[in-house]
């Protein structure tokens, strides 16, 4: 049942997820999916791309063009750049990057979200080369577990109160302030209540996207 399948940790198999970049998304994917309590059935519905589609890129099995990246990142509520993994582009990739575009988002409408939820909307348009921000509310689910990437991250606090550990450093703080490290040291942040609110800015070298076959 599919139900099951949601709630199973992902697992990594040779030759499988895991096994080059197609496998690594699809670790990430997997795992993002389930801690938004997300079915592929309900993965689909949110990202307009099909489940069997989905089940491949779980697997390691395909590679999604540009845009959908960006319809699974804002899906299952994680920057592109997490996503992917942050890593550098391989060499002779370059020309994937598509060109910068002017991109408007209109303004998200303020809500308070019950303790445990939240949602997280990407502020930066699909060619960002060398930065990424997003706008997280409440406890959205990309940043609650420990990740690393490539580049430097940048968390600034709006509203209400947020944890975040960078490495062995721990530090609860309030709107106003500020948090600045490595992005390539494990680091976590998540809102200690419904009021949480932060701008995430992810800056390093251009996020590369696996080629499509």
């Amino acid at each position: 049942m599919e139900d099951a399948h949601a709630r199973r940790q992902p697992v990594v198999r040779p030759g499988g997820p895991g096994a080059g970049a197609a496998g690594r998304l699809g670790i990430r994917l997997q795992a993002a999916r389930i801690r938004l309590s997300l079915t592929l059935d309900g993965l689909a519905q949110r990202s307009g791309l099909s489940k069997s589609f989905l089940s491949q890129l779980e697997s390691g099995k395909a590679n999604p063009t540009l845009d959908s990246l960006q319809r699974l990142a804002e899906a299952v509520e994680t920057p592109l750049s997490v996503l992917l993994g942050g890593g550098p582009p391989a060499p002779g990739r370059a020309g994937l990057t598509p060109p910068l575009v002017t991109t408007h988002r209109p303004a998200r409408e303020g809500r308070q979200w019950p303790s445990g939820e939240g949602r997280t909307y990407p502020l930066t348009g699909i060619g960002s080369r060398r930065f990424e921000a997003v706008l997280a509310e409440g406890t959205p689910a990309h940043h609650a577990f420990p990740t690393t990437h490539a580049g430097e991250e940048l968390c600034v606090v709006m509203a209400g109160h947020v944890e975040a550990e960078v490495g062995a450093e721990r530090f609860v703080m309030e709107a106003g302030e500020t948090l600045h490290y490595d992005g390539g040291v494990p680091h976590r942040i998540a809102a200690l209540d419904a009021h949480g609110r932060f701008l995430l800015v992810v800056a390093g070298p251009a996020v590369g996207a696996p080629r499509r076959v």
